[in-house]
């Protein structure tokens, strides 16, 4: 499996549902694991019930829990076999009891797991990802996204980018009551869109949706909301845990044409520090366009993304804006841009600009050598425009 397909994974944890909120058991004890790697106390892929396990546990838990949870880390511990991606290996002598248990689905006490099972242990690739210091931040925003109300995510998610307070009440609406119900007698029933936290299946719930003639009516007699409901539901998910910087970190990782030193530097690059940030600091001086002066607060943001550039456009200085948090996220999605003369250009799709901040009398100071990768934004800006995008 790919990175993305164990963030997916991760983030789509089969979970205890039953109360207004996820028990964050399954959670806890994978981020127990992830701390002990970064102790450096868990160096093989061998994971033992011991105190150092149980106590990391806690800790987060302690974070975590809500109202009438019980720290009891046998069970994550246990059911956790049913993921797909952790294992157990049971004390010599023991196997037999373990597959009953297994078969019964029931969960065996503290003492009992201790003489039970030597040893969990994830599929290797997992196990190294978890020991990477740069998926880390990642791999615990995934865990993490179980436990969020999704449909008070989005809606915090839409406003940011721009919805207006009654769009985003009626796309939360759709996502969580129309749109379920067009999957009724469906194998991928599900009750609401909320409950949906994985990348790769979403689209295909989408795509069986959208491709019903009933859908296609109620869209068209909607102009068009269900069908913006779906996609910006996938693309909350995507945002979620970022996927596309895992894709990148990969390909980087793979790309055997790169020295280390190389390879180093647009990792750097790619996670938003090193010469590249330095490089947008030492040219603006604070936000491109507001000229806000706390550049620890400012994000590093390329113009002709980085999928689109190659490894020197990458690591031009002139191939980027150092934007404050909300211009970096719409230029971002070509909701905004630049003309040749520096004049702001607002998409009519962006609704209420004013609320984040943004007018039509923005201006950013150019240099020549900023023109070209405009020119290159603005394209993909004039598609999205069009709905082409």
């Amino acid at each position: 499996m790919t990175p993305t397909q164990y963030l997916d994974q991760l983030s789509s944890l089969r979970m205890d549902r039953t109360k207004e909120r996820p028990r964050p058991h399954k959670v806890c004890l994978l981020l127990a694991v992830l701390d002990l790697i970064r102790l450096g106390t868990l160096r093989d892929n061998q994971i033992r019930f011991d105190d150092a396990l149980r106590k990391a546990f806690s800790r987060r838990f302690n974070q975590l829990k809500q109202n009438n949870d019980r720290d009891n880390p046998e069970f994550p511990y246990f059911y956790l076999q049913s993921s797909g991606f952790w294992y157990h290996r049971p004390v010599k002598g023991k196997e037999e009891e373990y597959q009953k248990r297994v078969e019964d689905h029931k969960a065996p006490s503290p003492r009992a797991t201790l003489k039970l099972i030597d040893y969990a242990w994830l599929d290797t690739p997992l196990f190294n990802l978890l020991c990477d210091s740069a998926m880390q931040p990642q791999i615990e925003a995934a865990l993490l996204a179980n436990l969020h109300n999704r449909r008070k995510h989005f809606s915090h998610w839409t406003d940011s980018i721009g919805k207006s307070e009654r769009a985003i009440k009626s796309y939360a609406g759709a996502l969580n009551n129309a749109l379920p119900k067009l999957l009724q007698g469906k194998d991928g029933l599900i009750e609401s869109f909320f409950d949906v936290g994985s990348v790769e299946q979403y689209p295909l719930l989408s795509y069986c949706i959208e491709s019903q003639p009933t859908f296609q009516v109620k869209d068209e007699m909607g102009h068009g909301m269900y069908s913006a409901a779906l996609r910006l539901y996938g693309q909350f998910l995507k945002d979620a845990t970022d996927y596309a910087l895992t894709n990148d970190l990969a390909d980087l990782d793979s790309d055997a044409s790169l020295s280390e030193t190389e390879r180093s530097t647009l990792r750097t690059t790619r996670l938003g520090h090193g010469k590249f940030r330095e490089g947008l600091v030492g040219y603006w001086r604070g936000c491109a366009v507001t000229q806000y002066p706390g550049v620890s607060l400012l994000i590093a943001s390329h113009i002709k993304s980085w999928r689109e550039a190659d490894n020197r456009e990458r690591l031009d200085p002139y191939n980027g804006l150092l934007l404050v948090p909300n211009l970096d996220k719409v230029f971002d999605r070509q909701l905004i841009s630049f003309d040749g003369r520096g004049r702001i250009l607002i998409s009519s799709h962006l609704e209420d600009p004013n609320k984040l901040g943004i007018h039509k009398d923005m201006v950013v100071k150019l240099d020549d050598s900023h023109q070209r990768y405009l020119a290159h934004h603005r394209e993909h800006y004039r598609e999205k425009q069009a709905g082409r995008g």
